[in-house]
Parts: C-alpha cells; structure tokens; sequence
C-alpha cells in the first residue's frame, strides 16, 4: 500500500492469517511519519520499519489472526512544532482464516 495514492486512497483491507503487508508512507516536504501502530497487535503485528528516501517511511505487517485492527500513523512538520497541521493515516485489516 502507497500513501498518498490515489485521489481514493485506500481505507480498508481484507487479508488473510499470514499475510505479509508493506505500507509506504511517502513524505511530503519538511513532514516526517511517525512509525505505524496496530489497534490489535494480535491481528496484525507491526513487524518492523525503515525510513526511506526524503522521510517517507516503510513498514511491515503481519496479519496474526483472524479479528480487525486499525493501523494508524500521522506525520508531523519537522521544522517546528507551530508549523502546518498534522495529517492522519488510518487503514483497517481484516483478517480472515
């Protein structure tokens, strides 16, 4: 999954148990992702991230179990903590046997 995308990103997924995902968040100039987080590490389990190019931010998922889990992220300025508002990144897996 690619971040932002589309002019209709992607909001949901519906996976199955062992299923690897990559979500890319690109960077935007001067904004910096923070690492993605899992509602319910026991669905899907934040494997490890890594930081590409110019700050857009790479991470690995695993779906666990079957259940649903929100994974969520925001990007922040860097240049100073008054600059633009923060934007939120939110999709929801399902995991399916």
């Amino acid at each position: 999954m690619l971040y932002p995308g589309a002019d209709n990103p992607l909001r949901t997924v519906c996976v199955h148990v062992g299923t690897q995902i990559t979500i890319t968040l690109d960077a935007v100039a001067s904004y910096k992702w923070a690492p993605v987080t899992s509602s319910v590490p026991a669905v899907v389990l934040m494997l490890g991230n890594h930081a590409a190019d110019g700050g857009t931010l790479v991470e690995v998922a695993r779906a666990q179990a079957p259940g649903a889990a929100t994974l969520t992220s925001a990007d922040t300025f860097t240049p100073g903590p008054h600059g633009p508002p923060s934007r939120t990144w939110q999709l929801t897996v399902t995991v399916v046997p």
